[in-house]
């Protein structure tokens, strides 16, 4: 049975305002695409589409909360939704990052390991979206001492083959770990977006060129949903009720495999709200949890 975890909204039926406008850049004026929107203890949000513009509808309840905007290369900003409301333009400043000192080895020939290796028939749960607040996943990959050899990050898989995407974009995160062992800082400077075809079943990402040695102390890699049209699909969902109830609703591409894992075996992390939480979603009728469907390739 093909299975995925739809991450749903409380419904809320009340009065709403709708927030319209642009994310700039505080230094070019240029926009912002793929901006993560959040209203903070509220379960509202969305992404800003390519050419960094927005749309949200606030109900009256969250009108006194904060509105969170994040976005990699830029310092998180958050704002009064009432101030939201009235702006239409949003500025963010860009982040001064430091660049590492970069060693320059002697090429050898090029030795390969591959870290949780998946197979087609692995695969038995998913992750799906239905509500318009930008989630991200991340699980947690351990340094291990069998790496020393194999210490670049050259690519990143995701895996879909127990689900028939249509096209669709979303965006490859990888964080340190921080204190409290959830996902912290930013270790890819640039924003590496990801699109892919009908029915694909994985994607390939290739990082070699960014240069990034696995850390010692771990790392996080996440997949971000992009709450843009690009990914947008209305599907009709069936209730199982005397009335035969039927409703639609948007669903937002695409929706990624995963695994059944024994509890306690991997550390998964979500996103959700301006914040990030240890996550573990119940698997069908089983007591084991549904791990995001990664594997990571690291050469020498």
């Amino acid at each position: 049975m093909k299975v995925f975890f739809l991450l749903l909204p409380f419904l809320v039926f009340a009065q709403h305002h709708v927030a319209k406008g642009v994310v700039l850049d505080k230094v070019t004026n240029e926009p912002i695409p793929y901006v993560n929107i959040s209203i903070l203890e509220s379960t509202i949000g969305t992404s800003s589409d390519d050419d960094g513009s927005f749309r949200l509808e606030i109900n009256e309840d969250d009108t006194n909360k904060l509105v969170s905007l994040s976005s990699l290369g830029y310092a998180s900003s958050k704002i009064p939704v009432s101030l939201f409301l009235k702006s239409e333009k949003i500025f963010l400043k860009p982040k001064t990052e430091v660049l590492k000192e970069v060693f320059i080895k002697d090429k050898f020939e090029e030795k390969i390991n591959v870290v949780n290796k998946i197979e087609d028939s692995d695969l038995c749960y998913g992750y799906g979206s239905l509500a318009e607040n930008p989630w991200i996943m991340a699980l947690y990959f351990p340094y291990n001492e069998d790496y020393q050899e194999t210490e670049f990050l050259k690519s990143v898989k995701f895996h879909f083959g127990n689900f028939k995407n249509k096209k669709a974009k979303f965006r490859l995160r990888l964080f340190t770990i921080g204190k409290d062992s959830l996902p912290h800082e930013d270790i890819l400077k640039e924003s590496v977006v990801v699109e892919i075809k009908k029915k694909q079943k994985e994607a390939v990402v290739d990082i070699l060129d960014y240069d990034i040695f696995f850390p010692k102390e771990g790392f996080y890699v996440a997949f971000e949903w992009l709450y843009i049209p690009y990914n947008a699909e209305e599907v009709t969902f069936h209730f199982t009720d005397k009335k035969k109830k039927k409703e639609k609703r948007i669903k937002y591409q695409p929706t990624f495999s995963a695994t059944c894992e024994n509890e306690g075996k991997y550390m998964v992390a979500s996103y959700i709200s301006g914040e990030w939480r240890f996550y573990a979603a119940n698997t069908y009728k089983s007591e084991k949890k549904a791990v995001p469907a990664i594997s990571l390739t690291l050469s020498n």
